[in-house]
């Protein structure tokens, strides 16, 4: 599905934004339903909540990101 950019109406490219980790560790976002549940052992627990993939369409003409969260995991 194409999508238009909201500041100027320009057509969008898809990507993602990438989330550097721990090393060589990488990942794409992802957005959560609620508030955090901390975890001692790995920071977030996500146990019982719904997660979706982050899609970030890019403005062809003025660059500016426009994120979605359209795809549960």
């Amino acid at each position: 599905m194409p999508y238009q950019c909201s500041q100027c109406n320009s057509d969008t490219e898809e990507g993602f934004l990438l989330e550097k980790g721990d090393g060589a560790m990488m990942s794409s976002e992802t957005w959560v339903a609620g508030k955090p549940n901390k975890s001692l052992f790995t920071g977030l627990s996500l146990r019982g909540q719904t997660v979706y993939n982050v899609v970030t369409f890019r403005c062809v003409a003025c660059g500016y990101l426009d994120s979605y969260a359209l795809s549960k995991q």
